[in-house]
Parts: C-alpha cells; sequence; structure tokens
C-alpha cells in the first residue's frame, strides 16, 4: 500500500491505496483533512482514521507520496514533515510529485482532461507573474513537468486551444488572454487520490527518493533570501 497526503491547498486530503500500477479507484480509500482552524493541525489524525476505515496496518505501507509543491506554505510544511517522520520510522521511501503534475492527474481521476493531453498548470501568482508548468501525456516514470519557470504574460507560453489549470489567483489579464485564445482554465482541484496514482506509476519505475532529501518546492526565491543577497553582493 502507498500513503498518499495532499495539503498544498485549502481542501486537504490523504488517501492510502494499492501501490499496483495496475490497481483501479476501488482500490483506493481517502480522508479529508480538517482546515477550518490552521491552530488545529489534522494530518496525523487524519491518517489514523484513515487506516482505521480502510483496515490497514502501518507495517503495508511500502511508500509515502505527497505534493512537493508549489502551494500553500503551511500545509506543504506540515505534509513533508508529516511524511518524513512517517518515512524515518518505517524504513520506507517517499514519492516526492511537483504540485503541476498532481493537478493533472487530479483532473484526469475525475475525467476533466485525458491522460494524453498536455495541459499547463498556473500556481502562486505574483503580480502579473505565475509559476507555470507543462505537464504531458504520462509514460511509464515520465512525471516531470515540462518548461518550469515563473513568467509573466509577456511570456505566455500555451497555445490557441490548449488547457490552463489554474486557482482563483490567477491574473485577470491572463484570464482575459485565455479567452481571446480559446483556451479552457479548470479550476486547480488536487485529491490524494490523484497523488496515489502518480505515485504508482513512479514507484513502478522505482523513481523515489529519502525521507531527508525531500524539500518543498517553492516557485520563487524567499524574500529574505533575495534581500540577504542585494545587501552582500552575493550571486
Amino acid at each position: 500500500m502507498v500513503l498518499a497526503l495532499e495539503t498544498s491547498q485549502r481542501n486537504s486530503s490523504v488517501a492510502v491505496g494499492a501501490s499496483s500500477r495496475d490497481a483501479g479507484p476501488l482500490d483506493c480509500t481517502s480522508e479529508a483533512i480538517d482546515t477550518s482552524n490552521r491552530h488545529i493541525e489534522d494530518v496525523l489524525p487524519a491518517i489514523e482514521r484513515l487506516f482505521s476505515r480502510a483496515h490497514v496496518a502501518r507495517s503495508q505501507i511500502i511508500a509515502v507520496a505527497l505534493n512537493a509543491g508549489p502551494g500553500g506554505f503551511s500545509g506543504l510544511r506540515i505534509a513533508h514533515a508529516a511524511a518524513q517522520v512517517i518515512a524515518e520510522s518505517l524504513s520506507i521511501p517517499l514519492v516526492h510529485i511537483s504540485a503541476a503534475v498532481v493537478a493533472k492527474e487530479s483532473a484526469v481521476a475525475v475525467g476533466h482532461v485525458s491522460q494524453d493531453q498536455t495541459v499547463w498548470v498556473a500556481l502562486a501568482a505574483k503580480s502579473d507573474g505565475c509559476w507555470m508548468a507543462k505537464v504531458s501525456c504520462a509514460t511509464h516514470g515520465n512525471d516531470e513537468p515540462e518548461d518550469v519557470a515563473v513568467r509573466d504574460i509577456a511570456q505566455w507560453p500555451i497555445p490557441t486551444g490548449g488547457v490552463l489549470i489554474a486557482d482563483e489567483h490567477l491574473p485577470e489579464s491572463w484570464r482575459a488572454r485565455a479567452r481571446e485564445m480559446n483556451i479552457q482554465i479548470l479550476p486547480l482541484q488536487p485529491t490524494a487520490l490523484g497523488v496515489v496514482r502518480v505515485a504508482r506509476r513512479m514507484l513502478a519505475a522505482h523513481k523515489t527518493t529519502t525521507p531527508d532529501r525531500a524539500l518543498v518546492i517553492y516557485p520563487r526565491e524567499a524574500e529574505a533570501v533575495r534581500l540577504w543577497r542585494l545587501r552582500h553582493g552575493t550571486p
């Protein structure tokens, strides 16, 4: 079994499912995470509820998979800490998945796009720029985003008639450009089920990492680091 954590957005969840690539959607159980009060962290309690509902023992978990980011700062940090502790205690690997890949796979799972479609994902909007990534057709073990960059609208990469997955913070100028180019905008709705689906492919391709090497993916250099470089003249 593989344990999956998806905490990059307000609607968070955890899931456990069969690790086989041939497993179907019925071989997966999910549990919502209570995010109504950010002072109450529900990740570990949700995992306990999940294991109880699914009748899964910790000894059955062979890997922990999670959305690596970009996404909500606190949610991603909490998920990484929980995943690292669980993986370390059970001596199992982590499956570290880009938020862009999770976004597309979650959309595939509910039938919004097909697996063979190329999708662009825009996250972490700031002013007139977004972190963007291209996610092409997933093949065996090929679950890495392409053309990853922070772009402004002058660097618009999506062809006419394409598909864009974005959250509610997508700049209005980007929405207007998408309408002009007949680009479909799908809401960003990542799920732990999407994480499980990608993890199955990556496990089959032996694409895992160790707990100490799993770091949150940030869309931009932290402001404190940028200012420090500016003041001290470091590259």
